[in-house]
C-alpha cells in the first residue's frame, strides 16, 4: 500500500503526515546526523512512554458495558501486551459470540469513552519519555509512533501525558492485525517524509515487549527494549534486541551510539 494511502484520514485509524514539520526538523542547523543516512525513530506508547494506572481499565470496561447494553464481556486469558487493538478487539468479538461486523461500533465506543474518561491523573509518564522525544526533535531526528493503539486512542493517551506535541505520524494498531506488519507501514511513511533512501536498518523501534522486538527484527530494523513495561531485562534479552535499557533517559548516549553503529 502506498504512503499516500496511509497519510490521509483520521477516524479509520490511518496516519496523518505533515511534510512541512519534517522538513523543518531535517533542516535544523543543530542536527549532527545530517551527514548520516536518513533515520526514523519509532516509539511504542504503553509501557514505553507512559503507563495507565491500575484501577482505570476496570472503570472504563464498566462504562463500555453499559454503553453496549451488556452485563458481562469475556476478555479471555491471553495477554494484551504488544498486540494491536485490531487483533484484540476482533478476538473480543469472537469470544463473546458477536459478529465481526460490530468491530467499527465497538472501536468507536471505545475511543470515545477513553477520550471522555482518561484524565492526566490516570497515567504516569515513564522516565526519560519526554526527554527522549524532545531530544529527537532538538537533534533533527524524525520520530514517530509504532503502537498497537488505535490512532485516536494513541493521541488521547499522549495528550493526557503531555507528549502529543512530539508526534504526528506512525503506524497504529488499527492498520493491521499483526504487529509484524506495522514496521513496513511506518517505513512507507518515513520514506515519504525523510526521503526515499530510508532503509529499514536505519529505523529504530523502541518498545517494552517481545512483540516490539519481534516486529523490528521481522522488517530488519534496530530494536531497543526498555524494562519499564511488564518484562524484565532478562526476559527481553532472550529475544535478541540491539539494546536493552532500564529507562529512556540520556538518549544522547544510547541513541547516538545505536545510530552510529
Amino acid at each position: 500500500m502506498s504512503a499516500k494511502a496511509f497519510c490521509t484520514g483520521f477516524s479509520s485509524g490511518k496516519m496523518v503526515c505533515s511534510r512541512s514539520r519534517f522538513k523543518n526538523v531535517l533542516s535544523n542547523s543543530k542536527n549532527r546526523f545530517l551527514n548520516m543516512r536518513p533515520a526514523f525513530i519509532l516509539f511504542d506508547i504503553d509501557g514505553t512512554l507512559l503507563r495507565i494506572r491500575e484501577g482505570f481499565m476496570p472503570k472504563l470496561i464498566d462504562v463500555l458495558l453499559r454503553k453496549l447494553g451488556r452485563e458481562t464481556f469475556e476478555v479471555g486469558s491471553t495477554s494484551f501486551a504488544g498486540r494491536t487493538d485490531r487483533d484484540i478487539f476482533t478476538q473480543l468479538l469472537e469470544a463473546n459470540q458477536l459478529c465481526t461486523s460490530n468491530f467499527d461500533t465497538l472501536r468507536q465506543v471505545y475511543v470515545d469513552t477513553l477520550e471522555e474518561m482518561l484524565a492526566p491523573s490516570d497515567l504516569d509518564t515513564l522516565p526519560g519519555a519526554a526527554e527522549a522525544a524532545a531530544w529527537c526533535l532538538e537533534q533533527g531526528l524524525p520520530a514517530g509512533l509504532l503502537t498497537g493503539n488505535f490512532r485516536e486512542a494513541a493521541f488521547t493517551k499522549l495528550s493526557r501525558a503531555g507528549l502529543d506535541s512530539y508526534f504526528e505520524t506512525g503506524a497504529f494498531g488499527g492498520n493491521h492485525f499483526d504487529r509484524n506488519e506495522l514496521p513496513e507501514i511506518a517505513w512507507e511513511i518515513g520514506r515519504s517524509v525523510v526521503g526515499n533512501d530510508l532503509l529499514p536498518q536505519n529505523m529504530v523501534i523502541i518498545g517494552d515487549t517481545p512483540r516490539d522486538i519481534g516486529c523490528a527484527q521481522h522488517f530488519g530494523c534496530k530494536s531497543v527494549a526498555v524494562t519499564t513495561g511488564p518484562f524484565s531485562r532478562e526476559e527481553l534479552s532472550r529475544f535478541g534486541p540491539d539494546l536493552v535499557l532500564d529507562s529512556l533517559e540520556a538518549p544522547q548516549q544510547w541513541l547516538t551510539a545505536l545510530l552510529e553503529k
